[in-house]
Order: C-alpha cells, then structure tokens, then sequence
C-alpha cells in the first residue's frame, strides 16, 4: 500500500467515526431526524431524511475500505430508495478502479459534479497562529449547546427553522457522543465568540470538523487560529495526523494549505437519478 493510500484509509476512518457520532449517537437524536448511520454492501453508509445533502447521503470508502461489485451497488439502490434517497457512492478520482466506474455506470449512476477535498498535515510541531486580541478555548459540557448554536450560525443556518436546530442538536449529540475522542473549540475576538473548531480523534488521527466563522468575523484569521489550537491539543494527545475535508478550492481549503496542509485528494459524488 503507497504511503497516500495508507492515509486515506486513516482518514476516511476518521470520517466515518467523526459522522457516526453526528448522523447516529443514539436512538433519540436518529429518530428525530431520521437519520442512520448504516453498513450497506460492507460500506459505511450515513442517511438522513432531515437533509438531502449528500455528505448526510452516501456510501464511503468503495474501494478503499472494501470492495463494491455489482450485487453491492443492487443493495446500495435499493436501501437508499428504501430511505426515499438519492443513491450516492462516492468515488475517489485516480484511486476508485475502472471496474468499479463502469459497474456504476450500467447501474445508471453518473457524477455529480460535487464532493469535497480531503486535506492532511503530517507534523509533530504545533502551529504558530498569534493574532491580537483573537484567543481559542476548549470548551466543556456546559457550552456544548452554545457551541452548537456558534457553529449553526457560522455556517448561516440561524434563520433556517429546521437545519438551524439540526446543527444546534447533531453538534450536542457528536460531542456527548465522542467523550474523550472529541472536543470542541470556541475562537473570540476582543472577548467576543466568533468561530468554531470540532476535533475527532481516532487511530492516528485528529479530523478537523466544524470549522465555522460568524460572518461579521470572517477574513481576520478566526479559522486559522481555531485550526492551530486543534493542532495543538491532537498533538497532545498523541496524534501526528490532522485531517479536514472541505469544499473543491474554498477559502477554507486555502487557510489549511497555508498553514502547511495539502490536499488528499478531492472525492466526487456518483449519483443515480430515479
């Protein structure tokens, strides 16, 4: 296995711990939103019936963590017509097999056009972010909901009325979830809450999730500090591997190549239409 095949497999890990504990951390939280966070064909198979999006709706890791054949991909259409889902696996450009692209393709699936990048920091040196009067703070259990409420705001869901508490509750639930694997962290300026970092721990690894600026902040290196502090505490607990999914040539993807991510690889998003 290449070094870069090794790290997405670890990462792609990371993912799939990461987005069980937001889709699937208990009965309660599934039920409300109808969301599931099953193993269709041997793959991690995340749905939800709250939101159509398709990082909530696909098959992870087809070819990386197991193979995906043509019975597979039958499973795959019916459990996701079963969830009243659009079929979704996600494929991974240059890794993802020829056989497994056309065996997509008889069963009617095309690409998208979407998916996200997948970015990694190999380092055992934490980064230096100093910006006047920004500070970073890990919080505990008794701010997890107004971390939840920051990160529903960072990413302009506040006047949503149902993604809006969909964030607040899933970001509750992941971090109750997670216990010792995770930890969220709250960046201010000038004393004043301006972002939001999530840290996933697994084998490894520390998956950088849920890194959201309040829009009034944005443009100052909020998201630059919250990403440091993350670095910081993985570091700490061991971990020499920081991973962060975003989408294709954003201004987030561009704060962690800066400071000294690089890109994975960009996944795209195989769908079949009904």
């Amino acid at each position: 296995m290449s070094r870069d095949a090794d790290l997405i497999t670890l990462e792609l890990g990371n993912q799939v711990a990461g987005g069980r504990a937001f889709i699937a951390a208990g009965p309660e939280i599934s039920a409300r939103y109808g969301a599931a966070f099953d193993t269709v064909a041997g793959l991690p198979t995340p749905t939800c019936a709250t939101w159509d999006y398709a990082l909530f709706n696909r098959v992870i890791g087809a070819d990386v963590l197991g193979p995906l054949d043509e019975r597979g991909i039958a499973a795959v259409v019916h459990h996701f017509m079963t969830k009243s889902r659009v079929p979704c696996v996600e494929v991974y450009p240059g890794i993802t097999s020829p056989d497994l692209l056309a065996a997509l393709a008889r069963a009617g699936f095309a690409d998208s056009g979407h998916g996200f990048e997948s970015h990694v920091l190999e380092t055992e040196r934490p980064i230096d972010v100093a910006l006047p009067g920004v500070s970073v703070r890990r919080v505990g259990p008794a701010e997890y909901r107004h971390f939840g409420e920051l990160v529903r705001d960072g990413f302009d869901m506040r006047g949503d009325g149902v993604l809006g508490p969909f964030f607040i509750d899933l970001t509750i639930a992941s971090l109750d979830a997670l216990g010792a694997n995770g930890a969220g962290f709250i960046a201010s300026v000038d004393g004043e809450d301006a972002g939001t970092g999530q840290l996933v721990l697994t084998d490894r690894v520390a998956g950088c999730y849920s890194g959201s600026v309040i829009e009034k902040f944005r443009g100052r290196g909020i998201q630059k500090a919250a990403i440091a502090a993350r670095v910081r505490e993985g570091l700490a607990r061991g971990k020499r591997l920081f991973i962060s999914q975003t989408d294709p040539d954003s201004p987030s993807g561009h704060n962690l190549h800066d400071l000294g991510f690089r890109t994975l690889y960009r996944a795209t998003w195989y769908t079949r239409q009904a």
